[in-house]
């Protein structure tokens, strides 16, 4: 038995109370691979009639991108041999679908991936494609912020937006998905609040209820944050389960991805943060190639080492600039103090956090910012 107060009677305990928030492991977003007619005709039969949302995909460009994105994955048997081609990272809630059972034994394996013989397993395939009761739509906005290279200040950025829409009374969740990040509560001076960090919440699954009550909270910013002796991020289900929870429950989302590698997690606006400076600019235009960022927003860090013109940085990248962050020195003078970046509500730093909420965001919200 562990003693009253270590480490792991503290995670036992929030694992029981998590427990409670958990209602099932329902699924929101479906995905089936398949072009074969009669699967496609028989799952979007049973999806229809639960009510599921499914988007079917049958190139690699799509499996691609609904693989990281989909709570489901159902493989059809006639495209097991390409998902498996593609080298697609290991994720959970996969099944593998399709009529004739030897080849649906022969693909299980390769797949790691249960089998269900339609329409024989049409009853489970309805549970698994079946939301909880009462799910409602979000009206939730979420901003993803990626860094184009190490050190360009993405998580500074992400935390002066929170800090910025919670200032505007919009419900706000800061989410940290760098696992290198060393805890965005840090940034908040909040790392001796209580509260839940990934740690706790690592065994989320399916449909979450409203889990900001239990965060760390600053200045109206909902915390999720890497606990100091977290080993890496939690699963993708865990990641998915936890923001969606947040976006069915907050009007402002943001994610603190960092250099990270994938999201499972789909966004409103993408934003990348490239400092003005010829090395880090090749750097960002080999990850935003290699990791299809194409389609991102581009923000621009100055300082005054880092002088390129902020057009030419765009047109190197290929992308509209949307924003540039210069330095400010009242960054410096909170950090010391402890306070959030765009605390002050004032200097460069703040009006770049509010022109990309104003012109990006809430404008295409219809005016959220009221």
């Amino acid at each position: 038995m562990p003693e009253e107060g270590s480490s792991s009677t503290k995670n036992l305990l929030a694992n029981a109370v998590f427990s409670a928030l958990v209602v099932n492991s329902a699924y929101v977003k479906a995905t089936l691979i398949t072009r074969d007619a009669s699967v496609r005709d028989a799952v979007s039969s049973v999806s229809a009639a639960v009510g599921a949302n499914l988007s079917v995909a049958g190139d690699s460009e799509t499996i691609r991108k609904c693989w990281r994105s989909s709570d489901l994955v159902l493989v059809g048997a006639d495209l097991a041999s390409l998902v498996v081609g593609l080298g697609l990272a290991e994720r959970g809630d996969v099944h593998l679908v399709g009529e004739d059972a030897s080849e649906l034994l022969a693909w299980s394996v390769p797949l790691s991936a249960p089998a269900l013989e339609l329409p024989a397993q049409t009853g489970f395939l309805s549970s698994l494609l079946s939301g909880p009761a009462n799910l409602s739509e979000s009206d939730s906005l979420t901003i993803q912020v990626f860094g184009g290279s190490g050190g360009v200040g993405a998580s500074t950025l992400a935390a002066g937006m929170a800090q910025r829409s919670a200032a505007l009374q919009a419900r706000t969740a800061l989410v940290e998905l760098d696992e290198f990040g060393g805890g965005i509560d840090l940034t908040f001076g909040a790392e001796k609040q209580p509260g839940w960090r990934w740690g706790e919440l690592s065994s989320a699954t399916g449909y979450v209820r409203d889990i900001g009550d239990q965060l760390p909270s600053i200045d109206g910013v909902d915390l999720v944050s890497m606990g100091r002796s977290d080993v890496g991020l939690p699963s993708t289900q865990a990641v998915r389960a936890v923001t969606r929870s947040l976006q069915r429950s907050h009007e402002m989302v943001i994610l603190d991805s960092g250099l990270a590698e994938d999201s499972p997690v789909d966004a409103n606006l993408n934003l990348i943060v490239v400092a003005a400076d010829v090395k880090a600019v090749l750097a960002a235009r080999a990850r935003i190639k290699a990791h299809s960022l194409q389609d991102a927003d581009l923000v621009v860090r100055k300082s005054p080492v880092w002088s390129l013109d902020p057009q030419l940085v765009g047109e190197t990248l290929g992308m509209p600039v949307c924003a540039v962050v210069p330095t400010d020195a009242r960054m410096a003078a909170a950090a010391a103090r402890g306070g959030a970046p765009g605390g002050s509500g004032r200097g460069a730093f703040v009006k770049a956090c509010d022109k990309i909420l104003n012109e990006l965001v809430f404008s295409s919200a219809g005016g959220t910012n009221g």
